[in-house]
């Protein structure tokens, strides 16, 4: 029977199941489709992330990220017909060989930004140039992870010789679950913000110094933010990241009136910010968000929320307050943004991309899911 390989990067596969048996709550987008392919029937194993792998260390020196889990894909590759790697980054080394002839397993991978080259540095931009033609020459099958990357990523020019288009979102079982456990409305009276990656917190603060109503923020990033705060700010740092902490923060976009994403400007072409943008979604709030062209969809467009610019404390304030000024408008918002989301934007029909795309792959026609055959995805 066909078997496919997955490599889970945060967390082991193990724990999360373990916790999820013990009574925890965790949204299953994490494990990157691992529990659809297993579902449809496709023998598929997860190759482990190992936080204490001195292999991984070493990796990360020579820019090569899970390079433990790569020896391991190729100690056991026999095992495999096809390597599934969500993050494209976590099958460098097999890309590379398989570029210069030296390995032959099929590798499929998903693409969560561009990887156009943007760096200023000569060397740096040519070390991405580098990877991005790896990708092209290692990789058998690329499905980008919205349009706007796949739109971008295209006009630069091809990243592999078969590409395609999904569009990523959340489970939203994870999310509707605890809205129909709350026997009390949302208070509505707080803009939540939460997030660590490229965050920029200060301006956000800045503007909330000069509007009468109260901001909430969890970040695990210990920023210096106490010297910018006043009465109406509350800043979270207890919650710290693991298997519990999305549950422990669905209160949070339950109560708020909107969900705020404020960004720094790196020029990367990357969606950052996109796992709230989609949490807010399930949780039915309006969104205010730096500008970021690799999100899927255009807020203001879908009339879903507001953008505001890089740095720009007053047009914070004017969003913030219409918010705060037109709270049925605010409903409406997120209203919408919930209809976007169960139409288009959710895990049950990102899986069923992601398994269709495997299953267009030579090796698990159907005729062979059904023999000795087996594919193996690597999710990172």
């Amino acid at each position: 029977m066909a078997k496919v390989a997955e490599i889970i990067r945060f967390y082991s596969l193990d724990e999360i199941m373990d916790f999820i048996d013990n009574g925890g709550e965790y949204p299953l987008h994490h494990v990157w489709c691992y529990d659809k392919i297993k579902q449809s029937g496709i023998p598929v194993e997860c190759i482990e992330y190992d936080k204490n792998s001195r292999l991984n260390k070493l990796g990360t020196k020579v820019w090569i990220d899970n390079l433990q889990q790569q020896i391991n894909l190729l100690r056991k590759s026999k095992e495999y017909d096809l390597i599934y790697a969500p993050f494209i980054a976590d099958v460098f080394m097999l890309a590379l060989l398989k570029a210069v002839g030296l390995y032959k397993k099929p590798i499929f991978a998903l693409a969560l930004d561009t990887h156009i080259p943007f760096k200023k540095s000569f060397l740096k931009n040519l070390r991405q140039k580098i990877q991005r033609t790896i990708y092209k020459n290692g990789v058998d099958s690329i499905l980008f992870f919205n349009e706007s990357i796949y739109r971008e990523s295209k006009a630069y020019g091809p990243l592999s010789k078969n590409e395609s288009l999904t569009e990523w979102g959340v489970d939203l079982d994870f999310f509707s679950e605890f809205v129909k456990k709350q026997t009390q409305p949302p208070t509505l009276d707080f803009i939540y913000s939460t997030g660590g990656t490229n965050r920029d917190f200060k301006t956000l603060i800045k503007a909330f110094n000069d509007i009468d109503f109260n901001l909430k923020i969890t970040t695990k990033r210990d920023e210096g933010l106490d010297n910018f705060i006043s009465s109406n700010i509350y800043i979270d740092q207890s919650v710290k990241p693991g298997l519990h902490s999305v549950g422990l923060i669905r209160k949070e976009y339950y109560n708020s009136l909107a969900v705020a994403i404020s960004l720094q400007n790196t020029g990367q072409l990357w969606p950052v910010g996109i796992t709230v943008i989609m949490e807010a979604l399930a949780m039915a709030k309006p969104i205010i968000s730096t500008v970021n062209k690799m999100y899927p969809f255009d807020l203001e467009k879908e009339k879903i929320g507001f953008y505001v610019d890089y740095n720009d404390v007053q047009g914070w304030k004017d969003r913030v307050n219409y918010m705060i000024e037109n709270p049925d408008e605010a409903r409406e918002m997120g209203e919408r943004g919930l209809y976007l989301c169960r139409k288009k934007y959710n895990y049950q029909l990102f899986s069923k991309n992601v398994i269709k795309t495997i299953t267009k792959n030579k090796f698990m026609k159907q005729d062979n899911i059904n023999k000795k055959n087996s594919v193996s995805a690597a999710a990172f």
